[in-house]
This record gives structure tokens, C-alpha cells and sequence, in this order.
């Protein structure tokens, strides 16, 4: 490389190329690049895990949402069920005040004429109309004829006929249906009767205690003789 002569230009291309003194150039300034690479990298890093602190507490508060949701839907699906349940037995009482009898079957019940239930029932935990009767006399349940001075007819006891589905193999249950059951057997939140299982809530109409208690027979105070 030939050296650069004379002249002013010469002159500067040379102190282009030569280093400045940093004492002598008050105009002179460090670089900064370097520092805000460091800010910068620090800030991401705090906003990422403001960002993951956030997520964590919206996934936790998301959960807590859902169990609850799950939790009030199950409560609410059991006061259902209790409802329907009593449907079906008010619908057995009616058939039979009508017809001097309990009915043999739900179709019977469902095709009564004139009617006994509004419409045929789903199970609030099965989501379908697919209730387990319960016949007379059955899991001990002793469904009685009310006494002689009740103003019901007393109930004829129908020849059995075998239903598919109930009871032991081999030994087909039927008759006189009293009552329904679920045929979920899921653990329940609320206990009714002693029972924690949807499918022993039993919802049966008995005419003794659908009786009520007898009226008070009035007492006559004898008046004395004009």
C-alpha cells in the first residue's frame, strides 16, 4: 500500500484510519450497545414468568370452576330425580284409585286412560326412560291393603307374570308394581333414607302411610234439659 501524500486530504484519510485518543476527544462516548442487550434480555425474562404466573393461576382457577359446576349440576340432577321419583308415585296411586288394582307394567302405567303421569319420565342420570320397577313385595318392602275403614278398595293380588331382567337367573320377578328405582348406581351427595347409591333410592307407594292419620272423632257434650 503506497502512503498517502501531502495535502489536506492526505491528512485526513490518515486520521481516519489512525486511532483517536478517548482522553483527548471530549466528544467521545463508550458504546451502549452491549448494556441494553443485558436490559433487554432481563425484561423478557421477568415478563415470561409473569406470563407463566398468570397461566398457572387461570389454570387453577379454571379447575376450581369446573368442580364446582360438575358439583351443582349432580345436585341439582338428585333433586330431579326425587321429583321424578314422586311422579311415578303419585302416578301409582291414581291407577290404582281408579282402577282397584296396582299396575302391572310401566307401559300400562304410561298408556293409563285416563291419564296418571304428565309424560314418560327420563332419568336425570342415565338420560333415559329406562326406570327399574319395583314389584310388590319386593327387597322386603311389605306393601299392605289399607284396613277396612279406609275409604280405598281394597288391592287384588294379580297372578304374577315372569318380566325379563329382575331378580336372580332363573327366577324371573313380576307383578303388581309399587314403586321405580334408578338404574344408576353412582355414589350420591346426599343421603336419603341411609341410602348413598342412586339406584336404592327407592320411591314406593305404600297406602298405609299415603293413608294419613285417621281424623279425630268429635266429642259431644251432653246439654242440660230445659
Amino acid at each position: 500500500m503506497k502512503p498517502v501524500q501531502g495535502g489536506s486530504r492526505g491528512r485526513d484519510a490518515l486520521a481516519r484510519f489512525s486511532p483517536r485518543p478517548r482522553a483527548a476527544d471530549p466528544g467521545w462516548r463508550a458504546p451502549e450497545y452491549r448494556p441494553r442487550i443485558v436490559r433487554r434480555k432481563r425484561s423478557q425474562g421477568f415478563t415470561l414468568a409473569a406470563v407463566i404466573v398468570i397461566l398457572a393461576v387461570m389454570a387453577i382457577g379454571l379447575t376450581v370452576a369446573i368442580q364446582s359446576v360438575t358439583f351443582q349440576k349432580r345436585r341439582e340432577n338428585e333433586e330431579e330425580l326425587i321429583f321424578r321419583g314422586q311422579q311415578f308415585v303419585e302416578a301409582i296411586r291414581l291407577f290404582r284409585a281408579r282402577n282397584g288394582r296396582f299396575p302391572l307394567s310401566l307401559e300400562e302405567l304410561y298408556k293409563a286412560k285416563p291419564r296418571v303421569i304428565r309424560k314418560q319420565w327420563k332419568d336425570p342420570f342415565t338420560g333415559k326412560s329406562d326406570w327399574q320397577p319395583l314389584f310388590f313385595g319386593q327387597d322386603g318392602q311389605a306393601v299392605t291393603p289399607p284396613g277396612p275403614d279406609a275409604t280405598r278398595r281394597p288391592t287384588p293380588q294379580p297372578t304374577p307374570q315372569a318380566t325379563p331382567g329382575f331378580g336372580a337367573p332363573g327366577q324371573p320377578q313380576g307383578g303388581p308394581i309399587v314403586g321405580v328405582t334408578s338404574r344408576s348406581c353412582e355414589e350420591s351427595i346426599r343421603i336419603l333414607d341411609g341410602r348413598t347409591r342412586y339406584c336404592d333410592w327407592k320411591f314406593i307407594f305404600d297406602p298405609n302411610k299415603q293413608a294419613g292419620p285417621k281424623p279425630p272423632v268429635p266429642s259431644v257434650v251432653p246439654t242440660g234439659k230445659r
